[in-house]
C-alpha cells in the first residue's frame, strides 16, 4: 500500500524526540488538511502567555493550561478528530493523549521536563514533579492512580511506564485505528496500521488486528498471511499455538470461500 507520509514517520523514527512532532505527523495521516504550522505556532503563542505571567514552575503551567480551557471532549469522545492535533488545539478538547501532547509541547518550550506517561486507558503526563491527568487538567497522584488500577483490576506492571516520542505516536495511531475498524472501515483501519508497522514491525498484537481487518473485508488468505506474522513475534509458545489454530479456521474458512 502507497503510505504518502512513511518518510516524514521515518525520518522522525530515526531522530524524532518531540512528541509535538510525532502528533503532527499522526494528524496529517488521520486528516490530510490538518494545518501543523499553525499548530506549532499556537503552542508557542501558549507557552509565550505563561511566561508572560513570571516565574514557570510546573504548577502555573497546568492552571493555565486549564485557564485557556483545555479539557477532556465529554461530548464526541470517539470523535476521530479528537486525535489531530490543531483540532484539538482550535477547540481545545480532546482525549487524554492529545491533550498531554499540547502540556507537553508547551512545558518543553518553556524549559520544562515534560513526559508522557503510557498509563493503561488514560495517557498521564509528568511535568516536572507533578503527575498531571491531561484531561481533568489538573494534578494526580501516583496514589490515585494505583488505586483506579486495582479498582479496575488492571495490573500496576507496566503502568508507569514513560512514553517516548514514537510510543506517543504509536499509541495515538493506535485510537484512531481502533475507531475506524469498531466502525467496520477495514480499508482504512489497515493503512493506519501500515504506518504503525513503520514503528513497531514486531507487534504480534498488531498483526492479530490486522487479520481480524482482512476477516472483515472476507479475505481468508489475507488472514493466513497476518496470522502466521503474529506467530512469529508471539510472546511466548501458549499464544502461539492459539494464532495457530485460528490459522486453521482461516484456512477452513479460505476454501469456503474460494
Amino acid at each position: 500500500m502507497d503510505l504518502p507520509l512513511a518518510e516524514d514517520l521515518r525520518r522522525f523514527l530515526d531522530g524524532g524526540d518531540d512528541p509535538v512532532e510525532g502528533a503532527l505527523i499522526v494528524a496529517h495521516i488521520v486528516d490530510e488538511t490538518a494545518d501543523a504550522d499553525w499548530a506549532r505556532d499556537e503552542i508557542g503563542r501558549l507557552a509565550d502567555a505563561v511566561g508572560a505571567l513570571g516565574e514557570v514552575t510546573p504548577r502555573r503551567v497546568v492552571e493555565q493550561f486549564a485557564g485557556q480551557g483545555f479539557r477532556g471532549a465529554d461530548d464526541n469522545y470517539y470523535d476521530v478528530d479528537n486525535s489531530v492535533l490543531d483540532h484539538v488545539l482550535r477547540t481545545r478538547r480532546g482525549i487524554p493523549i492529545s491533550l498531554g501532547v499540547v502540556l507537553i509541547g508547551i512545558a518543553q518550550r518553556l524549559g520544562l521536563d515534560a513526559l508522557g506517561v503510557n498509563f493503561p486507558r488514560h495517557f498521564l503526563v509528568t511535568v516536572g514533579d507533578l503527575l498531571v491527568d491531561p484531561y481533568a487538567a489538573s494534578p494526580t497522584s501516583v496514589e490515585n492512580c494505583r488505586r483506579w488500577l486495582k479498582e479496575n483490576k488492571v495490573d500496576e506492571a507496566g503502568a508507569f511506564n514513560i512514553a517516548d516520542a514514537g510510543d506517543i505516536a504509536m499509541r495515538m495511531l493506535n485510537n484512531v485505528r481502533m475507531l475506524v475498524q469498531r466502525r467496520g472501515d477495514f480499508s482504512r483501519a489497515l493503512e493506519l496500521s501500515d504506518y504503525q508497522l513503520l514503528i513497531a514491525p514486531d507487534s504480534y498484537g498488531l498483526y492479530v488486528e490486522r487479520a481480524d481487518a482482512w476477516l472483515g473485508l472476507r479475505a481468508p488468505e489475507m488472514v493466513v498471511h497476518e496470522l502466521e506474522q503474529a506467530v512469529r513475534y508471539a510472546p511466548d509458545e501458549a499464544m502461539a499455538e492459539r494464532l495457530r489454530e485460528r490459522i486453521g479456521q482461516a484456512r477452513r474458512l479460505q476454501s469456503v470461500v474460494n
